[in-house]
């Protein structure tokens, strides 16, 4: 009796296993495609601004993101993850202690790698909290352009962070790290640039404006056409207009890396005690099955 219920645990934990490893698949696959310029902010911001060039700025205009290649090696992850699933379903139901064996040891090794990845993700987790908000804040005054000449050069290692940060105020609806006027104060790059779009003196960053059609925007990441998106196009010449978003970035910032830290935390803590579960009972199926035979 014990056997079959081992048996269709195993079974159905494993069915689990199949459409987690589908899950990890799919969102890895959105990491990849979607959000890469806001991995690269949050990833910059953790470095220290003491610690940042320009050809550390530079690195970041081709280079794919720390968490866009950790999600190369996650996506790698959850096809493996399926594969260990179908592998525990086949070993249960055709009772093969070979297949059983290497289920457990996979599962094993998977569990100690999510032990290590949560460590990890602690770790950095940490970081971004001590770290980024003087970090973007001293950026943001020394290295943001204004619009015309961000899109001018994009060679420009100025041009670079301005593109991330741009990214992150349109995405979010935000403004500045704090306010706007960490961009607009009176010692900053942005201030004393020349500020000509479109024939006038722009007054406010244009991607503080309120934008229609964001996800085309962020899609395609033509700045040099982002009048064409504004709500308001006489927004960035009004300091007083009501289209300006005006919540800081780094508490939205905060509050998207919670939510899904929150999130992945609660889904490894249910994932590795089904793990667990699973090494169990696959390892009594062995021995089980091992002893039925010898006694055969």
């Amino acid at each position: 009796m014990c056997h079959c219920i081992n048996k269709l645990v195993l079974v159905i934990v494993n069915i689990v296993f199949l459409l987690a490893g589908a899950a990890i698949v799919g969102v890895s696959i959105w990491v990849i495609v979607s959000a890469d310029s806001m991995f690269k902010l949050v990833h910059l911001a953790t470095q220290g601004s003491d610690n940042i060039n320009n050809e550390t700025l530079m690195s970041y205009k081709s280079s794919t993101s720390t968490l866009v290649a950790a999600a190369y090696v996650i996506l790698v992850f959850g096809a493996l993850s399926f594969l260990i699933g179908f592998c525990g379903c086949c070993g249960a139901i055709r009772e093969s202690s070979c297949l059983l064996s290497i289920y457990a040891g996979a599962v094993s090794i998977v569990l100690i790698v999510e032990i290590a990845g949560g460590i990890a993700a602690g770790v950095f987790r940490a970081q971004i909290g001590t770290e980024m908000l003087p970090t973007l804040k001293r950026l943001e005054a020394t290295r943001y352009l204004p619009i015309n000449l961000a899109v001018s050069n994009d060679s420009n290692p100025n041009a670079v962070f301005s593109s991330l940060v741009n990214y992150a105020q349109v995405s979010m609806s935000c403004c500045g790290v704090s306010s706007m006027s960490d961009i607009t104060g009176v010692n900053t790059l942005w201030t004393n640039s020349s500020r000509q779009y479109n024939g006038k003196t722009i007054v406010v960053p244009v991607t503080c404006c309120k934008m229609n059609k964001k996800d085309e925007l962020l899609s395609h990441q033509n700045w040099t056409r982002i009048d064409d998106y504004l709500i308001d196009r006489n927004c960035p010449y009004n300091a007083s207009s009501s289209q300006i978003n005006k919540e800081g970035c780094y508490d939205k910032l905060n509050s998207y890396i919670d939510r899904y830290t929150l999130a992945i935390i609660v889904v490894g803590i249910l994932v590795g005690m089904f793990e667990i579960i699973c090494v169990v009972m696959a390892c009594s199926m062995v021995q089980k099955i091992r002893s039925e035979r010898q006694n055969v």
